[in-house]
């Protein structure tokens, strides 16, 4: 059995640490905004993220997907080491980062086609995850010649999740995917965790919005300060008397 779930580790860490310089001159120092983390998130599952604003999320997403280096640690991904440069594990992840600077002078359409064709998709298998794309994030067809500059936050978030799954990803990390969506989007959102699940994909879902980590999350770490509190399964949490309470008392005890 513990081989069995050793082989179904997609994404594990070892001592994750990253730090950088703050400060001027004589009065710089080092803060250490991720330390020694390390966790492991199974095949197929929804694995929850959650802490606090300046918990060190979108700093651990960014050494996870190469984009920035760690300072200390390691990072294994599709049971291969992953360090930062390396593009080989990168055609199998998406990526919906915290925030996105979409090139406004580009269609939604040739935005999704100039993604689809990078990851290597061919011409016709372009235009079919195009289609899929814009129905699974509910742009209708009128829509889909609409600029980037013309679009609401909403609409830009909404772009964000189908640039992130056009080529169809094992692996997919999320960084506050819900900011700007409102509340029928955000339902969508969780339709498209759960059509990912069931298509057997792994889901990195990063947030400090509770309610929707306590819906979706199997398990669910809990970071405050660079620190790793807590790893548990969701309904560990909800048989304590729900994430909220334990979430609340592991961070006020680290502070």
């Amino acid at each position: 059995m513990a081989q069995t779930q050793q082989q179904d580790v997609i994404l594990k860490t070892d001592c994750l640490a990253k730090d950088y310089e703050s400060g001027f001159f004589f009065a710089r120092r080092r803060v250490r905004a991720v330390i020694d983390l390390s966790l492991e998130v199974r095949r197929g599952e929804v694995f929850g993220f959650l802490g606090p604003n300046g918990a060190g999320k979108t700093t651990t997403l960014h050494m996870l997907t190469g984009i920035s280096r760690p300072s200390a640690g390691a990072i294994e991904i599709f049971a291969r080491p992953f360090r930062c440069g390396q593009v080989w594990p990168l055609h199998r992840i998406g990526y919906v980062p915290e925030s996105t600077y979409l090139p406004g002078d580009m269609t939604m359409t040739e935005l999704l086609s100039f993604f689809a064709r990078l990851y290597g998709l061919s011409r016709a298998a372009v235009r079919e995850r195009i289609s899929s794309m814009f129905e699974m994030v509910g742009f209708v067809l009128r829509e889909r010649a609409t600029f980037v500059r013309s679009l609401s936050m909403g609409q830009r978030r909404l772009l964000d999740l189908a640039l992130a799954l056009v080529h169809d990803p094992d692996l997919v990390f999320f960084d506050e995917p819900t900011v700007y969506l409102d509340p029928l989007a955000v339902e969508r959102f969780r339709d498209i965790v759960a059509m990912l699940k069931k298509k057997g994909r792994t889901v990195f879902l990063s947030s400090h919005t509770l309610p929707l980590i306590e819906r979706l999350s199997d398990r669910v770490a809990v970071i405050a300060r660079g620190r790793l509190l807590r790893v548990a399964p969701a309904q560990d949490f909800a048989a304590e008397g729900g994430l909220e309470p334990v979430f609340l008392q592991l961070v006020k005890e680290d502070a």
